[in-house]
């Protein structure tokens, strides 16, 4: 009889789930010093320059509100994000500050370095087809844990 990790190892999967884990374990090596993951969320949202009030920040991040509050008002007293509220109006509007920006900025070009060396590692002709089916993967993959 065949164990299930046996069978798991033999399943094309596997080797999805191992190139995953190692994806991960380096991008949590790569992962910023100066920025927490919900904190790159938003300022990599807030990027585009738009301001957003909470609610517009909780439906583009599929998080519940209570979360963003949290995580906003946080990155707020951190100096990573403003808020300002036009008279009359009460919702307030966040927007990343402009040191935020900057620095976040900066640890981007360093990732967009790393994925370009990682890249290297792959041939120069097959570069532009691995980040298409990788795409198609990676999306695929989305959609099928978010529908559970």
């Amino acid at each position: 009889m065949t164990s299930l990790t046996e069978s798991a190892r033999a399943a094309p999967a596997w080797a999805a789930l191992r190139g995953i884990a190692r994806l991960e374990r380096g991008r949590r090596a790569a992962e910023s010093v100066r920025f927490g993951h919900a904190d790159g969320r938003l300022l990599w949202m807030f990027s585009d320059g738009r301001p957003r009030t909470l609610r517009e920040i909780a439906d583009e991040l599929a998080l519940e509100q209570s979360t963003v509050n949290r995580q906003a008002n946080a990155a707020l007293k951190a100096g990573l994000l403003t808020r300002s509220r036009e008279p009359g109006q009460n919702a307030w509007h966040f927007s990343a500050s402009e040191a935020a920006l900057e620095d976040f900025s900066r640890e981007l070009q360093d990732h967009l370095a790393l994925l370009d060396r990682a890249l290297q590692a792959l041939p120069e002709g097959e570069r532009a087809r691995f980040l298409e089916h990788f795409d198609t993967f990676a999306t695929a993959y989305s959609e099928a844990a978010v529908e559970g």
